[in-house]
């Protein structure tokens, strides 16, 4: 009798720890029966995971928190947020323990302040502040379909306008000031739609015209049994609405609205002109992805948008806060229209909870600390110190049929498995640098020089694992740029590949974290305003309030900062090399150009020069060699180099079950399908996808596709 066919689960390998493959195995083993369908390993390149997002502990300097990147989540993150709340549900921390839970462990903010660098702009930083709702991320509140989005900022914009100049409050004082085509063209917008079956503008008489009942009613329809239902009947009541709205506020421009509401005027502008673009492109049919071949600044001036608004502070914020600029250059901003309109209206329109959230701690604690430790306990296996060289297709077959990974280190006699944690106040947390003590010669100063973390690190053994031996399907987490070497082949093999990898841009991100002895309300000189935002036209514009991680970390008390701040931005690729010396002097003329744009009270009495004795230094150092005692980074391996979205580039993409080889599956914020967009949130929804992609499970993602209307 022949043997039956084998029942043994399948090998998954999964190469690279960051958020994207790491939401991939978190959802395949939330699988009830996981444990007889997959067996799983996630290898890792140096000692830590997180990918971009990760954090360490400086054991060598009070165990401080030093992170990379611009740490907040938004409030649209639902699936990120939800992967979150499920780890905290589940590791069940004791009460009074560290970061016991998620709200511990995440906290919200509601507002951004956005201000300038430039030295003759004297106007305060705008504070943009949204109310909070009661749900939280990761409840699953249903997604706003982009008619919606359009419908929202439509009559948001109708209740701006008359509020925008004292002596122009009614419609009935506004209308007079149009154009008189512009005027008259207004009642047959109104007939057409009435020919459409709208109802909301009937009665109205062009020879007694009561404008301000008009607009009431027909902003009120879209509640009413009247309210239009068909895409037709939509666009139709919408025509007269931003036909009255572009003309009103151009008239109130011309009246001086712009010097008195600088903000709302240019928020109400890139409104009509996003209802303009959404309707005249069919967006509400089609879906921001239609529009991704154009730059978003582009389509909003070609649908109406003034100069002034394009370069104004909440556009210009939007693009340095995905960092999208050609080759990280500032002066080059460049971002695909759809998906970059697609994050800004969900992350304004459609946030749960909060605006936003800040880490309590690095997110490596706060994150990826307590997911290593449920998966591992949930029966998946780590291997660090272990880099993926190379990916080798099958010659007859489309897949993948053996993976070349470099062993990065022998570990010490008695060591069975490194193990990567240490805790901190009881906090379970990654070190900035590798556990010396486990590795073979870990004390020997030219390991520790090495880096770990680098693709082009020493290896202590080539291992090749092959298909049907070491594995059955691959989770590929590890991004393009670093994949130049190890997907060559799969280049030569197929086409999409060989785009993908030449279409996926990507910039070197760089940073300073700064300690310091004040707290954060005394460098404002008043309560904290908001916990992140931008400081636009400098060369670190972003920035973070991270003073609750203080209390996590190892100060003495004669040493304790009062607040932390992270600076971030691009570093354009014709910059030098990323030692920490070059950004460390980026650090210093930043601090010396603008330090009242963020903290008023952080220069010195009678000057505008930062006040250095601010910088928290346990040596005792003077002037701005006190930023010696900081952490200031740039992500110089191409692991680590932040995806942009430049126009075109979401049509060279591969969706995560779309490789192409059929063993292999994609994971991360590069894979095509999703939002096309760097940031937390696509990491997890491509996981996601690939974890549906190879399980075959209905696995919900929440928001991967835009809602359109079907007609």
């Amino acid at each position: 009798m022949s043997p039956g066919p084998s029942t043994r689960p399948r090998k998954l390998a999964v190469f690279g720890g960051g958020l994207g493959s790491l939401s991939a195995v978190f959802a395949l083993t939330e699988l009830p029966n996981w444990r007889e369908r997959f067996e799983i390993t996630v290898y890792q390149i140096g000692w830590r995971l997180g990918g971009k997002a990760r954090s360490g502990r400086n054991l060598r300097a009070h165990a401080r928190s030093e992170a990379l990147g611009h740490h907040v989540w938004y409030g649209w993150y639902d699936n990120a947020f939800a992967l979150a709340r499920r780890v905290y549900a589940e590791t069940r921390r004791a009460p009074g323990a560290p970061l016991a839970t998620f709200k511990e462990a995440w906290k919200p903010c509601d507002s951004l302040l956005l201000g300038t660098g430039d030295g003759s702009d004297r106007a305060p930083p705008w504070k943009m502040s949204l109310p909070r709702g009661d749900n939280l991320p990761g409840d699953g509140a249903s997604q706003p379909s982009v008619w919606h989005f359009a419908q929202t900022l439509l009559l948001w914009a109708i209740d701006c306008i008359p509020r925008l100049h004292p002596q122009y409050s009614t419609w009935a004082a506004i209308v007079p000031r149009w154009a008189d085509a512009s005027r008259s063209l207004w009642p047959a917008l109104m007939r057409r739609a009435g020919g459409q079956g709208v109802r909301a503008y009937d009665g109205f008489d062009p020879q007694s015209p009561d404008y301000d009942g008009l607009l009431r009613r027909a902003a009120a329809a879209v509640h009413g049994d009247d309210a239009p239902k068909t895409s037709r009947q939509r666009r139709a009541w919408a025509q007269p609405l931003t036909h009255c709205g572009e003309h009103s506020l151009r008239a109130l421009i011309g009246l001086g609205a712009r010097q008195t509401h600088p903000q709302f005027t240019t928020m109400v502008d890139l409104a009509l002109a996003t209802v303009r673009g959404i309707l005249h492109d069919g967006l509400d049919r089609a879906g921001f992805s239609a529009i991704d071949d154009q730059d978003l600044r582009d389509w909003l001036r070609r649908h109406g948008a003034a100069e002034d608004s394009l370069a104004s502070t909440v556009l210009v914020a939007l693009y340095a806060d995905h960092m999208s600029y050609e080759s990280g250059d500032l002066e080059r901003p460049a971002a695909a229209a759809g998906a970059l309109l697609r994050a800004a209206l969900r992350r304004y329109l459609a946030f749960s909870g909060a605006l936003y959230y800040t880490p309590a701690a690095g997110l490596g604690e706060v994150l990826f600390a307590p997911l290593y430790r449920l998966l591992r306990d949930r029966g998946v296996g780590f291997r660090f110190f272990h880099k993926l060289k190379h990916l080798c297709p099958d010659p007859k077959h489309a897949a993948v049929s053996a993976a070349v990974v470099g062993r990065q280190i022998e570990l010490a006699p008695g060591v069975d498995e490194y193990e990567p944690l240490v805790k901190v106040k009881g906090l379970p947390c990654w070190p900035s640098r590798p556990l010396y003590s486990q590795i073979v010669l870990g004390d020997d100063p030219v390991i520790q020089a090495i880096d770990f973390e680098a693709n082009e690190s020493p290896e202590v053994e080539e291992v090749i694992l092959r298909a049907g031996v070491d594995f059955d399907d691959i989770v590929l987490g590890i991004p393009p740029p670093a994949l130049a070497g190890a997907a060559r082949e799969l280049a030569a093999r197929d086409p999409r590949w060989e785009a993908l990898l030449a279409h996926t841009h990507s910039i070197t991100a760089m940073g300073a974290q700064l300690w310091l002895s004040p707290t954060w309300a005394q460098l404002l000189g008043s309560p904290a305003l908001a916990g992140a935002g931008e400081i636009l036209r400098t060369s670190l514009p972003r920035w973070v309030n991270l003073s609750s991680a203080a209390v996590y970390e190892g100060w003495p008390r004669e040493h304790w900062p009062g607040a932390i701040a992270s600076l971030s931005g691009p570093r354009p690729d014709r910059a030098a090399d990323g030692s920490r010396e070059p950004v460390r002097d980026i650090a210093e003329t930043w601090l010396k150009s603008h330090p009242r744009a963020l903290w008023p009270e952080a220069s010195l009495a009678g000057a505008d020069e930062f006040n250095w004795e601010l910088l928290l230094d346990p040596q005792g150092r003077a002037a701005e060699h006190r930023l010696a005692a900081q952490h200031c980074w740039a992500t110089q391996n191409a692991s680590d180099r932040q995806i942009v979205t430049l126009p075109g580039d979401p049509r060279h993409r591969i969706g995560a079950g779309d490789s192409g080889f059929r063993n292999l599956w994609l994971a991360g914020d590069w894979v095509g399908g999703g939002l096309d967009l760097a940031c937390a949130e696509g990491a997890v929804m491509a996981g996601l996808q690939a974890a549906r992609a190879l399980s075959g499970e209905p696995i919900a993602i929440h928001g991967e596709r835009d809602c359109v209307d079907p007609d």
